[in-house]
């Protein structure tokens, strides 16, 4: 089961919860205010809430919570900067851990060990996330006519790996391939397992659905809307013919890719984008496509490659246009190295993956 987990503003409106957090706390829904659901005084909830939304990696705290029965309830669990979530201000995500709850000593130094013990935990829950991630990220495929790159870099350690994932196979009964990328949002092991999930799931897709883009992803998004009612996710999946030199992809919420040509010029696949995974509501996904030729690179990413705390995300995107127009005969390798340098300083902590294609 997971542990409860909210998504907060520093207002203190409540931006999403999962279900182990309803069970926690019933009225701690969508919408509602997290001071009003506080034993705590709103400075000593808003003091934490502020000095989570400085952190780039889970910092130890605790929230002083009302119980269903109206008692109050200490709450220990990590928070961070959601920097990925566009909430109109700054955000927080939280992950409670209540099995080092109520019953905790207040003996001095009790919490220090208590937050010890959480930070190890985190830890280890970030080797296996992690380790569950790089199996799943392929280095190549074999056999396809075109050259791929791929780099992933997690967020600094001890920082929970989020859901950036990505793929790149030969679509069944076909001579086409597929490529994609996709980021779930949060971070921590459950998140990993529902990357997991989706890559599996598109590849199952994509059997039955064969090379319709908006068919795929909207498999995909009934899948995330049916099972996994809890979660979001983005995801970008393109569809390479080589025998028409063509590429035909839909997106649903995702950074838009780039198309890097031949020429040395960059343009930026936007034609369509629909809502995320888990939130069309039923509504239609779309496929565009568009020429390339031998020379040019589809180079795919994840948000936290542009994303800069008070920067808006059109300036990411034409700071990442600039730096790939005018290469001079680059290889997918290339490409995809000189985009992880340089998206390396900052101060956005999230995980970052690169997918260069070149046809």
């Amino acid at each position: 089961m997971s542990e409860p987990m909210l998504l907060v503003g520093l207002s203190g409106e409540i931006l999403g919860r999962n279900a182990a957090m309803r069970r926690l706390c019933p009225e701690a829904d969508t919408g509602a205010n997290l001071y009003g659901l506080s034993s705590d005084s709103p400075e000593r909830t808003g003091d934490t809430l502020r000095r989570w939304a400085g952190s780039g990696e889970p910092m130890a705290g605790v929230l002083c919570l009302v119980d269903p029965d109206g008692r109050p309830r200490r709450c220990p669990g990590f928070g961070s900067r959601a920097a990925w979530a566009d909430a109109g201000e700054p955000a927080v995500q939280i992950r409670l851990v209540p099995a080092f709850d109520r019953d905790a000593p207040d003996a001095p130094g009790a919490f220090g060990d208590q937050e010890g013990r959480m930070r190890a935990r985190l830890e280890r829950e970030h080797e296996i996330a992690l380790g569950l991630q790089r199996s799943l990220l392929p280095c190549r495929v074999a056999g396809a006519p075109l050259e791929v790159a791929a780099e992933y870099v997690p967020t600094a350690y001890g920082a929970e790996v989020g859901g950036d994932w990505y793929d790149v196979f030969a679509i069944p009964a076909s001579d086409r391939i597929g490529l994609v990328i996709g980021d779930v949002a949060g971070h921590g092991l459950p998140e990993a397992t529902v990357m997991s999930q989706l890559r599996s799931v598109l590849r199952a897709a994509a059997l039955e659905e064969g090379v319709r883009p908006d068919r795929v992803t909207a498999r995909l998004d009934a899948y995330v809307d049916t099972y996994l009612p809890e979660n979001m996710a983005t995801m970008c999946y393109a569809v390479y013919d080589p025998g028409a030199d063509e590429l035909a992809y839909a997106n649903a919420g995702h950074v838009p890719p780039m198309l890097l040509r031949g020429g040395g010029e960059c343009e930026r696949l936007e034609s369509v984008v629909d809502p995320p995974l888990g939130c069309s509501l039923g509504g239609e996904h779309r496929t565009a496509r568009v020429a390339v030729h031998p020379g040019d690179m589809l180079v795919c990413y994840t948000d936290g490659v542009v994303e800069r705390r008070r920067e808006s995300l059109d300036t990411g995107l034409g700071r990442l246009s600039a730096l790939l127009t005018g290469f001079d005969a680059p290889t997918p390798k290339d490409v995809c190295t000189t985009v992880m340098a340089w998206s390396a300083p900052t101060d956005h902590a999230d995980d970052r993956a690169v997918l260069v294609a070149g046809f």
